[in-house]
Parts: structure tokens; sequence; C-alpha cells
């Protein structure tokens, strides 16, 4: 593991043992609900191949802004910040790509990966 991943590890391990979950992705309705999806865990992967097992939890907010709903799952995910960068959900492996697309809009799986795996810059 290179530097920049140590550093990622540390700085994205002291943000999920917070007490508030970590979102790293925010999605917006027409009728004004707001679904966040948050990074509840976070520790080095036990499978080979992949730098990260995460658990992400799923917030729906109401127009007030307050939470409406909260899944009580516990979703896993493998995430793998080398080459190539994905995110295996589901039992499937799902390219992430490093550079974003000024296209796309909402891609979770690509927020995830930044998450875990990009350190942050001030």
């Amino acid at each position: 593991m290179n530097a920049q991943s140590l550093i990622a590890v540390a700085l994205t391990a002291t943000s999920v043992s917070a007490a508030e979950p970590v979102a790293f992705n925010t999605s917006r309705f027409p009728d004004m609900t707001t679904v966040e999806l948050t990074l509840l865990a976070n520790q080095f992967s036990t499978t080979i191949g992949y730098d990260f097992d995460v658990t992400i939890g799923m917030t729906e907010l109401g127009r007030d802004g307050r939470a409406s709903f909260r899944d009580r799952g516990r979703h896993t995910a493998r995430v793998r910040c080398g080459t190539p960068p994905s995110v295996f959900v589901g039992g499937a492996d799902y390219s992430v790509g490093r550079a974003a697309s000024s296209l796309e809009t909402n891609n979770w799986m690509r927020d995830l990966w930044r998450a875990v795996c990009s350190v942050p810059t001030s």
C-alpha cells in the first residue's frame, strides 16, 4: 500500500469512528425527498484484491430535512483503490474509473470509492 492509501485509511477511519456516519452520496427527487448514503464502517479487506470492506447505510429525509426513514440494514461492499479501481457489491465488480465525467451526475459507487480511497486536500 502506498503513502496516499495509508493517509486515506487514517483519515477515513477517524471519520467513520465518529458518532455520526459520513454521508458520501446524496440524491434529491422531484417530490423533495432526499436519500443519503452513508459510510457506517470501513476496515481493511479480508478479500485478496480489495483494499477495504465497507458497510453502507441509507437514510431518507423528508421536505423538512428530518429523517423520515432510516434503513436498519447493513449493506456491505468491497472497494479496490488500485488498478482497476472498482466497487464489489451484490455479487458483481463494477469499475468506477478515477476521473469523473462532467456529464455524470449521480454515481454512488464512484462517490463511495472517492470517500474511501481519495486523499482529501485543503
